[in-house]
């Protein structure tokens, strides 16, 4: 990486091209821009989309971080996705290569061992492949020399047991390792998109079989559908999305039945909502507790960042 231009200088990145008038003015947009599902904080900040690392001068993998953290955050009701995100491009000092900081924070998601995915992978052979994974990982932050051929590979369409309680989470363990069987460095956006929301996933389903079990979800399941079905008996099919008056009505008066649905649900079935109510606060607490330990690591990978010089016209790279 040569070019001032986006902000990156010769195996490195310079945070905000060492301005920091353009820190400023990326804040600027976040503080004013209106954000949303098709307008995520990174997008915001960088003035639309797939403009983060030029804008920023950070790896694009690190949009997908703070994006995730700030919705996160958001749901634990204590603080707005746009105050998250401004703090954390706040924090990003001026003139930093964030680069190992992308990395060094995949690990964290990968190998942690009170919240990485390499903890679930509670049978051979997936257990030992997470470990060699946690070996290679390691010699690479630690700047060692790593052949390829010393990445484990496994077969995408090969079954492994993982020991997982649900099927589904087993699979999407396999998914995961074969697709992270690789260096730090080459993990591309939609890979650190999917690691994210896979232990932010897993962190708020640990201890769920002691608040709710599978046959109470099927109960709540089988409860839910019947209002569903009664509720089309009601109003009708839902209007397609271009139907845009017809389909705020029906949807504002579906909610009035969702409503009445449930206060007469609570009644009825009060100790299948008393379990409910009791799991949705301890995944809650899950979700809190995890964010609040991805955000102390991500701010203190932001402090640790190595300062990088910028160059004037003329001068060389050494």
């Amino acid at each position: 990486m040569t070019s001032l231009g986006t902000h990156t200088i010769a195996n490195g990145w310079i945070s905000f091209a060492a301005d920091p008038g353009q820190k400023e003015r990326c804040l600027a947009r976040l503080r004013e821009g209106e954000l949303g599902p098709d307008n995520q904080p990174s997008d915001c900040a960088a003035g639309g989309k797939h403009r983060f690392s030029d804008e920023l001068g950070v790896p694009e993998t690190l949009a997908v971080v703070i994006d995730v953290l700030c919705w996160l955050r958001q749901s634990e009701g204590k603080i707005s996705a746009r105050a998250q995100a401004i703090d954390l491009i706040e924090a990003i000092p001026v003139g930093v290569d964030l680069g190992p900081a992308s990395q060094r924070y995949a690990h964290w998601l990968l190998h942690d061992t009170q919240w990485g995915i390499a903890q679930y992978c509670a049978t051979e052979p997936l257990k030992g492949v997470a470990a060699r994974l946690k070996v290679l990982h390691d010699k690479e932050l630690a700047g060692l020399a790593i052949d390829d051929s010393e990445w484990p590979v496994l077969a995408p369409d090969t079954p492994i047991e993982t020991g997982a309680a649900d099927e589904e989470d087993g699979r999407h363990l396999e998914d995961l390792f074969a697709s992270f069987a690789t260096p730090l460095q080459r993990i591309d956006v939609e890979q650190m998109g999917r690691l994210c929301g896979a232990v932010a996933y897993f962190a708020g389903e640990q201890a769920r079989s002691d608040f709710w079990t599978d046959s109470e979800q099927r109960q709540m399941d089988d409860l839910y559908g019947a209002f569903c079905v009664s509720t089309e008996q009601i109003l009708g099919p839902r209007p397609p999305p271009q139907q845009t008056a017809e389909l705020k009505d029906w949807i504002r008066h579906e909610q009035a039945l969702d409503a009445a649905w449930e206060k007469q649900m609570r009644q009825q079935q009060w100790q299948l909502w008393r379990r409910w109510d009791a799991w949705g606060e301890k995944q809650a607490a899950l979700y809190a507790a995890f964010n609040g330990a991805a955000v102390d690591l991500i701010l203190s990978l932001f402090k640790q960042a190595p300062r990088r010089d910028v160059l004037t016209p003329g001068q060389q790279l050494h």
